[in-house]
């Protein structure tokens, strides 16, 4: 984000204002909320937030760079994967859950998530995105588990403070390592 707002020439706080709601990213229905949950599609959120920001005394903002966020989105870390075989051979439930944008679901095809997680929860399928607390009451109702007896790993703090809020343990994901040490350390 930081190279798509000093190119640009925005303040990095503004500019995550206008493009994801920063600052208001759990709550409210800013465009990229709407996006992620499936309600609009990337042309109607370009022009929700080139409106957004001509309010805010802008010229416009630029459009959406799909084809630079689905080569960041296709990033898969390898011991993250690791960990979930690790667990799914100890019996406990998998699942992934995206915050995602329905043009960028090429993410499905790097590898048959079908078959290494339990759930695919993609938010602009189910209408429904993290923070939101109906997401994480989706997931456990679908896997069959209590809030309390369920681990949520994320790498946005926001993500995770709404999993606990519901009464799942939450785990940020800021040094891999670190995150799935504390995972075995629960789960024993």
């Amino acid at each position: 984000m930081a190279g798509g707002a000093i190119e640009h020439g925005f303040d990095l706080g503004e500019f995550g204002a206008i493009a994801i709601g920063r600052g208001d990213y759990g709550n409210g229905d800013h465009p990229w909320h709407q996006l992620e949950r499936g309600e609009i599609e990337v042309d109607e959120y370009n022009r929700a937030v080139d409106d957004l920001a001509r309010k805010r005394g802008h010229d416009g903002f630029p459009p959406l760079p799909v084809d630079r966020i689905l080569g960041f989105a296709m990033n898969v870390r390898p011991e993250m994967l690791h960990l979930i075989s690790d667990v799914r051979t100890r019996g406990i439930s998998t699942g992934i859950v995206t915050n995602n944008v329905r043009a960028l679901g090429a993410w499905r095809d790097l590898a048959d998530w079908d078959s290494i997680v339990d759930l695919v929860v993609d938010s602009s399928h189910i209408g429904m995105r993290k923070p939101e607390a109906r997401i994480f009451e989706y997931v456990c109702s679908s896997l069959g588990v209590a809030p309390a007896q369920s681990l949520f790993l994320d790498d946005m703090q926001a993500n995770v403070d709404g999993a606990v809020a519901t009464g799942m343990h939450g785990i940020l994901v800021s040094e891999p390592a670190v995150a799935i040490a504390e995972v075995l350390r629960l789960i024993g």
